[in-house]
């Protein structure tokens, strides 16, 4: 049996919800009786309706963090008192006694860089030597040293977690015609720091005085027929020359986000040939991208998968400013459709981000004021993700609210490619619950914390329920394959907790890297990022 049009689908859903509902919930945006959030016209024409693609991997205009400074550089060169060095980072207030005033942040792909000009007719080959400290959630946030050239930048090294004292000692070659700059005669190098949308100093989960200190860096140069040049050893300090600097804007890897008509699935009987949301690499949205052509997973159109080059696709859609009605009261609920098939070498993610305003037009001082991670592994299916948004998350006298839904790669490194066009977006609803309909209050928040977090030997996972009924909890790795169920059954409304040491169902001790908790009751669900350090 085939599925129903989508928006068919949408609708029916829609009412049988607005049945159940209590009578006071309101439809802010979407829901049945009209097209908002379906992105389509009433003759089923794909409509963006005001939302845009977002490229979250690009750092905003004239936005600069790499600095010269003495935080965390006192190791790179010991004989040096109060050392310098170039450090990735910013001051970002500490989240306990022990953090430090400065770390990194969520969504960062920054640049120090530098260039030196050549014989372009010539090849040039360059050593690149220096040392670096490196603190940086392994696995998800990385720190890359990149040639770059005129088809683009080629990464020399990549290192993430934490790295102290690390001897670079890079070599790369450019051949005629593979230079950059206006006059086609420039080599450049450049350093890059690149985090995820989550688990970073900014949001207290991965506590560190900076992604990256660099110190010492030395650029020798050579060219067949012309004398070595050394360069000069940057050591930072007051008076000395500087020689590398900040690239205030990274082009970023690419803005995806477009409307598709017609996308198939891994199930012929499951087809939604509505428009979606997709972030497939055409090699025409993203012009200096060559097509992601899939390896095994071949329903996209065109035979095209989302961009899979080296696990840094963080790409969204924004909404238009929503209007909330005035003197509102109560709390939000969002709710969207998704379809998954994650691949197990490039598996994408979703996370979800909702901004805020006090500003009545609506145009400017937008804060985002809660960001959610969506993990899902395996697949292919299609799923209808429900939030609800606690009142007191939203800053008071809030007049607007935007919606950002984001997919992004995390690269894990396994035996042969594998990659999906997946995923797809559809059916946006945002809904207004009052906080109270007859004395009972409409819903209370479905919580989940773990701690420590990174953590050795065990981690204890907690929650708040806000009524009795049956709760998973399941840990998963990075692929999505399921390594350990803490608990399955019934709940009591309120907190609760439990702790994995680690282990698998089999009681084996499970490698060190990221793990994801995923929690479920029939009041929703939530997914905890797990890093085991060893």
């Amino acid at each position: 049996m085939r599925f129903l049009p989508s928006l068919c689908i949408v609708l029916i859903a829609a009412t049988a919800a607005a049945q159940t509902s209590p009578p006071d919930t309101l439809d802010i945006y979407g829901g049945p009786g009209t097209l908002e959030g379906k992105f389509q016209t009433a003759t089923g024409d794909a409509d963006p309706q005001g939302w845009v693609g977002v490229d979250d991997t690009a750092a905003p205009p004239g936005i600069e963090y790499w600095s010269i400074s003495t935080i965390g550089a006192a190791n790179l060169d010991p004989g040096v008192p109060d050392n310098h060095a170039w450090w990735c980072g910013q001051e970002i207030p500490a989240c306990t006694p022990e953090d430090s005033a400065w770390g990194y942040g969520n969504n960062w792909n920054y640049a120090l860089g530098t260039a030196r000009t050549v014989d372009p007719t010539r090849q040039a080959s360059i050593t690149l030597t220096g040392i670096v400290n490196v603190d940086l959630e392994p696995g998800y946030d990385f720190f890359l040293v990149e040639a770059v050239t005129a088809s683009g930048p080629v990464t020399l090294l990549t290192l993430d977690a934490l790295t102290s004292a690390y001897a670079l000692n890079e070599t790369f070659t450019w051949p005629p015609g593979n230079f950059v700059g206006d006059a086609g005669d420039e080599l450049q190098i450049q350093l890059r720091v690149t985090s995820d949308g989550g688990w970073s100093d900014e949001d207290c989960s991965y506590p560190s005085t900076g992604a990256v200190q660099a110190d010492n860096l030395q650029l020798a140069v050579s060219q067949p027929g012309l004398p070595t040049d050394p360069g000069s050893v940057e050591t930072c300090e007051p008076g000395d020359p500087v020689t590398w600097a900040p690239i205030a804007t990274m082009n970023g890897v690419g803005n995806f986000a477009q409307l598709w008509t017609g996308l198939d699935d891994m199930d012929p009987d499951q087809d939604n040939h509505s428009p979606q949301w997709a972030f497939i690499n055409d090699g025409i949205i993203v012009p200096e991208l060559d097509p992601s052509l899939c390896w095994d997973k071949c329903y996209g159109p065109d035979s095209l998968s989302v961009y899979y080059g080296d696990g840094s696709l963080r790409s969204a859609i924004l909404s238009p400013p929503i209007a909330l009605p005035d003197d509102w009261s109560g709390n939000l609920q969002l709710a969207f459709d998704g379809y998954h098939d994650a691949a197990d070498c490039y598996p994408v993610h979703l996370t979800w981000a909702m901004h805020a305003t006090d500003d009545p037009a609506g145009e400017e001082g937008w804060v985002e004021t809660w960001d959610d991670f969506i993990y899902y592994g395996g697949g292919p299916a299609y799923l209808r993700w429900e939030f609800p948004i606690d009142q007191d998350m939203v800053p008071p006298d809030t007049r607007y609210v935007r919606i950002k839904l984001r997919a992004y790669h995390i690269q894990v490194w396994c035996w042969g490619p594998q990659d999906s066009p997946a995923p797809y977006l559809d059916n946006v609803r945002l809904q207004l619950v009052p906080t109270r309909i007859s004395g009972v209050p409409a819903f209370a928040p479905f919580t989940a914390s773990a701690s420590p977090n990174p953590f050795n030997p065990a981690v204890v996972v907690r929650w708040t329920l806000p009524r009795d009924g049956d709760l998973t909890v399941r840990i998963h790795d990075a692929r999505g394959r399921l390594v350990r169920q803490l608990h399955s059954g019934p709940a009591r409304e309120g907190s609760g907790q439990v702790t994995w040491r680690g282990r698998d169902d089999a009681g084996h001790q499970v490698a060190t890297g990221i793990y994801f908790c995923r929690l479920e009751s029939a009041t929703g669900s939530r997914t905890l990022k797990l890093t085991l350090l060893k």
